[in-house]
């Protein structure tokens, strides 16, 4: 029904954008890197997927068209409902979740708050043949740099976030910096210091 929404971005909360529309302000359900990239933006233009139940009528925006094909297959996952594809898209970056479910890393999808071993387990076996093969080349790369402490990774990643850097600019700084065995705090500051 829908396909996109443009227009000003007239606030920003957590998990949530309202976007300005000829008058009308649609409110986003959106994932916290969407949220951070709107809130550095004054005019927006979101690929959206509404989401059809008895009591309510729910739009979710995206960064991307790559975050919403992402959340469309996180969604027919069993188990996985929209408001917990949106955490999930927020607590990983496309290319780490590709990774994850490339090499069947259930322990760093299970670091995502509120999803359990056993929904990890799920996600990995029902998207492992299921992902673009542009994002599972891209995340190749990313799982030879991976670290071995992948939650302190995780964790600095979105601590690197929190302080107004963007999902790609964090993910690199933690990159750049991270060795076996450093804790989130050191990598957090040693990734502050440059």
């Amino acid at each position: 029904m829908f396909d996109y929404i443009s227009g000003k971005v007239a606030a920003v909360g957590e998990n949530r954008v309202v976007v300005d529309c000829g008058g009308v302000g649609f409110s986003l359900t959106a994932s916290v890197s969407t949220c951070a990239e709107c809130s550095r933006k004054s005019e927006v233009k979101l690929p959206v997927y509404l989401a059809v139940r008895e009591d309510a009528l729910e739009l979710f925006g995206f960064a991307s068209e790559s975050e919403r094909e992402l959340f469309m297959l996180l969604i027919g996952v069993s188990g996985v409902g929209p408001k917990l594809a949106v955490t999930v898209l927020g607590g990983l970056s496309q290319t780490r979740l590709a990774s994850a479910v490339a090499s069947g890393d259930v322990a760093a999808i299970s670091t995502v708050k509120g999803v359990g071993k056993k929904t990890a387990e799920r996600i990995v076996l029902e998207l492992k043949s299921k992902l673009p093969a542009s994002l599972v080349a891209e995340s190749g790369v990313q799982l030879a740099d991976m670290p071995v402490d992948k939650p302190a990774y995780d964790e600095a990643v979105r601590a690197l976030m929190s302080l107004g850097y963007d999902r790609k600019e964090a993910e690199a700084a933690v990159r750049k910096v991270t060795t076996d065995g450093m804790t989130t705090e050191q990598i957090v500051r040693a990734a502050l210091m440059g």
